[in-house]
């Protein structure tokens, strides 16, 4: 009997501090399910803006992220520019359970900032690209090629 109430008191602590968020079931997000997360974890949702090769598609993402991606709560901006694709994010962290149930707008384009990154045209990579918004460094795939990034 005593071991029965040992398991059920460990079962209910275990789950007393686990996050509860809300995941998109499809690409649209047009329905969430609950998700319970690791304690370790936050809620995030994010509307992402995506180029390739001119055309223009919205994707909606929540779910739980890790500390890397949500290291405190509050609102972000992320953004990268390859050249040929860019993706604009706006995503929100927050830790009290399903605070991601609102969709956010979508990120305004920015414009260029006056930085500017080399990115990699055959046979050379010195073809200017310019920065915008919040980009402020340059990277280095393993291709070769550079591109902005925040």
């Amino acid at each position: 009997m005593k071991l029965t109430v040992l398991i059920v008191i460990w079962a209910l602590s275990s789950t007393a501090g686990a996050l509860q968020c809300q995941t998109c079931i499809d690409e649209k997000c047009s329905s969430t399910v609950p998700l319970t997360c690791t304690s370790e974890m936050m809620c995030v949702t994010a509307t992402i803006l995506a180029t390739s090769s001119r055309t223009k598609g919205k994707q909606i993402y929540k779910a739980c992220a890790s500390s890397s991606l949500c290291p405190s709560t509050g609102s972000q901006t992320f953004s990268i520019d390859l050249g040929v694709r860019r993706a604009l994010t706006s995503a929100t962290c927050c830790n009290m359970d399903n605070c991601n149930s609102k969709t956010l707008a979508a990120p305004t384009p920015q414009s260029h900032n006056g930085r500017q990154c080399n990115i990699c045209s055959t046979p050379l990579c010195n073809t200017p690209l310019q920065c915008q918004g919040v980009e402020d460094q340059c990277i280095q795939s393993i291709s070769q090629s550079f591109s902005c990034i925040l």
